[in-house]
């Protein structure tokens, strides 16, 4: 450990202890003053998570951090980690609340339903779970429509070939990626194309302690891979 580095450290409100502990953070760790590349291997020595934020605070950072992304995106990514259930049971209480009275005392009638209402949704129920039952019938038979994606028509073959199909690219598929890079790619959660892809260089670089241009140019490869 360098001069620098105890220095950040000795001033850091947490000490070697907390470290052991694995109370600390890489996050953490780069806050207090101690450099991107020291803090990765100070992580990996010790097995630290990455950070401690809530999932709102980390949406709303890496909303900064990913390319390509607009001042509305970043900003909706942002708002996305807000309480949406809070906002759908407040648009749900102002619907009720519009169904008020109408002023003229039949606000009953205006809500009152058909007395046969009741039957045509049980015969509603009772025709889908019939169409249910006849779809998973001819999915056995392997005549029911999308049964055959594999030219098979086995619905079980059909699901095991999307799947195949819906398989991330391995990081280590894109040209110029040897084994090391993939392995130090791995340290900071990079595991398939696409996600090296859309990586921002700089924060890559500055977490592994690589050479900048280096993953810049790795990214690039990934992005030509995925196109």
């Amino acid at each position: 450990m360098g001069p620098a580095t105890a220095e950040a450290l000795a001033d850091a409100p947490f000490d070697a202890a907390a470290v052991r502990e694995k109370a600390v953070s890489y996050r953490m760790l780069t806050d207090a003053g101690v450099n991107p590349g020291v803090a990765a291997r100070i992580r990996r020595e010790h097995s630290l998570a990455w950070s401690f934020e809530s999932e709102g605070e980390d949406l709303a950072r890496r909303s900064t951090q990913v390319r390509g992304l607009g001042d509305a995106e970043r900003a909706w990514v942002a708002a996305s980690s807000g309480d949406w259930q809070g906002a759908d049971a407040g648009a749900s209480d102002a619907a009720d609340g519009g169904g008020g009275s109408n002023g003229d005392g039949d606000d009953g009638a205006d809500r009152a339903e058909p007395a046969d209402a009741g039957v045509a949704d049980d015969e509603a129920t009772d025709d889908g779970v019939t169409a249910e039952r006849a779809w998973v019938a001819a999915s056995a038979r392997g005549d029911a429509p999308g049964t055959k994606t594999d030219g098979s028509g086995d619905p079980v073959a059909a699901e095991s070939a999307w799947r195949e199909r819906s398989r991330p690219t391995p990081v280590g598929a894109v040209e110029g990626v040897d084994d090391g890079d993939a392995a130090d790619l791995a340290e900071a959660g990079i595991t398939s194309a696409r996600a090296l892809a859309v990586a921002d260089p700089a924060e890559v670089a500055e977490a592994l302690g690589r050479d900048e241009a280096r993953v810049a140019e790795l990214c690039e490869a990934a992005t030509e891979h995925v196109d």
